[in-house]
């Protein structure tokens, strides 16, 4: 290593590169070991540095540094110190990091380090990095040493203009690559030209200059950038956040899709259409997290690489020549197969009871949630693969002649699998008993729908839109957002048009995957609304069932007819089953099934439906203040009828509950609680399907309870059903 060093760094001249580069990576690992103590309010770090009550950014510092070492260097660059060049190569290391680590705030001329526009730092960074390192290694950009050197001292002038036409197509190439938006591609390539050649004839990103100079009337080539997008840009972004984060800190969330308001406005005449591109790019990763996953897929795909990788391992067992005991392998094989085909055998044993216990004690909705559980496919697969495999090697040891090799090392690796099988089938007893246990499931399917709250009305919407709302009302106080009138459900047409002025696009032919709507491409629908001049409002609502030849979508408008019906179904997604990931609403259905469940005269376990409403309770006070601000919104659109109302979500959570829950004192001390907590949390508009479903109740419990002390326990609002004689409300 020493040797390496002295002949490929320091005999080279690179030493002060070397120092730079080590300086540079040490500073940027201190600086933000630093700054995330900070943010934890560490006690023993010392903090920020804020002389005057003035905050100096770590950038101060480092501008300082790169301008007293860029001095030296200029004024040593005529006398041979190698010392001094490597003593301030070093601080010009530590001074590039330290401003590098905040190029986000120079660029925006903002204070974004900890928000998702912070990630540029540490994107220059990486960049500053593999620029260093590639410069260590002896490689020049664009070939620009080697073509100096032959234009230089070439023999003639065709040498010299060969090596010139070289450097200009190198530069013209790695233009084109930066134009098409491959930053990673073009920088390397600059250092590897090789690579130039697949950034400039590959297809551009979708959302590149190159993309919008020359893509605009080629579908085709837009639909394959963005498919390359999805299925292979997408995940390294996802991977190179994950490895952002673990160094520098976890920053703010990324931007969420746009989110429509509700309330159907007049035909504006000017309506902005969403972007294209990122309109497919969401649709796309919509219909991928909804979508049915087949359980024989991964099972499938796992036993076809169990076959290849037995064919490898016995032509490695062929190479190696391994002596063991023949029988003893037959033996261990056998037992390994025996072993995967029991477990195998547990695991659709184990598989069909969840789904029989989801689908008959729980809720038939939950059934899609645990055919995509990896957690099942993942261990059928493997038993099944690792089956095949000590199969085939026990086969092939059994045809093979006595004096033929063992399969040592292919037996190795069935014991190896045997042993992450046993991982896996403990992770799927984990997993089957959580479906089993209902708390644990509900649990569970709040999760879904608080995925489901966050993406379809998204926070900085919701905050946005109550805080507009809110100094509305301070400044003009008569007509503030208690007096506003808001709509109690979402409008199905737009009542400015008559019956005879629309057209109703129906859905005849049968939906591949069930005729359920689980998802609606809004801004793809906008799009349309805003090129062919009309409106649409959406028949049906997200969950329901739509039968044959029924309507599903009006559209308004002089243009109406001009409409491609088959592109506007395109915008519709349609499944078998409304599913909580899909909606807050199915989150709240699946919640109030096992609740029904567990109170029926056969469960009779008013202890989970106490359970049961804690997670409605949950799910509602997220979705309160972001239903008012969706329907507040004054944001044009030509997209109507395809939000439920805050009385809806009312409903769907606890009404099922009340009515089903006769005799039951902890399930209407339970409801009581939820229903005066949402009245506390909620505004003036959003109160009435709340106080009459109190009424409601009290009239339920004067008629079913006769005696004054029933009555008076059971109108006590109690958040544990039964907690105490007076209750507890919080």
């Amino acid at each position: 290593m020493t040797h390496w060093f002295d002949h490929a760094i320091v005999a080279t001249g690179r030493l002060p590169l070397f120092l730079f580069l080590l300086a540079f990576i040490a500073t940027f690992l201190f600086i933000r070991i630093s700054v995330r103590l900070i943010r934890a309010q560490v006690r023993w770090w010392p903090g920020n540095v804020t002389p005057g009550g003035v905050h100096l950014h770590h950038e101060f510092f480092g501008v300082l540094a790169m301008l007293l070492s860029g001095f030296g260097l200029v004024a040593l660059s005529r006398f041979d110190t190698p010392i001094a060049d490597c003593v301030l190569a070093a601080i010009f290391g530590i001074g590039c990091a330290l401003v590098l680590d905040e190029f986000a705030l120079i660029l925006h001329l903002r204070d974004v380090y900890w928000e998702k526009e912070g990630r540029t730092s540490i994107d220059a960074v990486f960049v500053a990095i593999a620029i260093g390192v590639l410069f260590l290694l002896g490689l020049r950009p664009l070939g620009f040493s080697d073509a100096a050197t032959e234009i230089a001292a070439g023999p003639d002038l065709g040498t010299r203009i060969v090596a010139a036409v070289i450097v200009a197509a190198n530069v013209v190439l790695a233009v084109i690559t930066l134009v098409k938006g491959k930053l990673w591609t073009g920088l390397i390539g600059m250092f590897v030209p090789f690579l130039l050649l697949f950034g400039t004839f590959r297809v551009a990103r979708p959302r590149s200059p190159w993309a919008r100079w020359f893509y605009g009337g080629r579908e085709g080539k837009l639909d394959k950038a963005i498919r390359r997008e999805i299925r292979y840009r997408e995940p390294l972004i996802r991977w190179k956040i994950v490895v952002q984060e673990a160094l520098a800190g976890r920053f703010g969330v990324p931007d969420r899709p746009p989110v429509l308001p509700v309330t159907p406005a007049p035909l504006p005449p000017k309506v902005a259409a969403p972007n294209a591109v990122a309109t497919a790019i969401r649709w796309r990763r919509t219909r991928r997290e909804l979508r049915v996953v087949p359980s024989w897929r991964l099972p499938v795909v796992l036993v076809g690489l169990a076959v290849i990788a037995a064919i490898l391992c016995i032509t490695l067992d062929e190479s190696l020549r391994l002596q063991v005991d023949s029988g003893t392998l037959a033996t261990v094989l056998g037992v390994i197969a025996g072993a995967m085909a029991t477990l195998t055998g547990l695991v659709f044993t184990a598989v069909t009871l969840a789904m029989q216990f989801g689908a008959s004690q729980i809720s038939v909705r939950v059934i899609p949630r645990l055919q995509r559980e990896p957690v099942m496919r993942w261990s059928i697969g493997f038993f099944l693969a690792t089956f095949v495999f000590s199969v085939m090697v026990a086969m092939d040891l059994a045809l093979a002649e006595p004096d033929d090799f063992t399969p040592g090392a292919s037996t190795a690796i069935a014991a190896l699998l045997t042993v992450v099988s046993a991982f896996l089938f403990i992770a799927l007893v984990a997993k089957v008993g959580t479906v089993l246990n209902s708390a644990q499931l509900m649990r569970w399917i709040a999760a879904d729908g608080r995925a489901a709250i966050r993406r379809q009305f998204p926070d900085e919407v919701a905050a946005e839109e109550v805080a507009a709302d809110e100094a509305a009302a301070e400044e003009d106080p008569e007509h503030g957002t208690h007096d506003a009138v808001v709509p109690v459900g979402p409008p199905a047409v737009d009542s400015r048009y008559p019956d005879d002025a629309r057209r109703i696009i129906h859905l005849k032919e049968t939906a591949a995957r069930g005729r359920v709507l689980l998802a609606v491409n809004v801004a793809k629908l906008q799009r349309y609304a805003v090129a062919g001049h009309v409106r649409f409002d959406l028949l049906v609502a997200v969950g329901d069932h739509v039968p044959h030849d029924v309507g599903v979508i009006a559209v308004s408008g002089d243009r109406r007819d001009s409409i491609a019906a088959h592109k506007v179904l395109r915008c519709l997604l349609f499944g078998d089953i409304h599913q909580p990931s899909v909606s807050p609403a199915a989150a709240l259905q699946s919640i109030s099934d096992i609740a029904l469940k567990a109170i029926s005269s056969a469960g009779n376990d008013p202890s989970t439906v106490v359970l049961a409403l804690d997670h409605t309770e949950d799910l509602l006070l997220m979705l309160a203040p972001r239903v008012r601000a969706d329907l507040l919104s004054t944001r044009a659109t030509l997209v109507g009828g395809y939000r439920r109302s805050w009385a809806d979500y009312v409903a769907i959570g606890t009404d099922e509950i009340r009515r089903h829950s006769h005799g039951q004192a902890q399930v209407h001390r339970r409801l009581r609680a939820l229903y005066e907590t949402l009245a506390r949390r909620c505004p003036e508009d959003q109160q009435p399907p709340i106080t009459e479903r109190l009424a409601a109740l009290d009239e339920q419990i004067d008629r079913e309870w006769q005696v004054r002390l029933d009555r008076r326990l059971a109108r006590a609002p109690d958040r544990q059903g039964y907690g105490s004689e007076r209750g507890s409300v919080g």
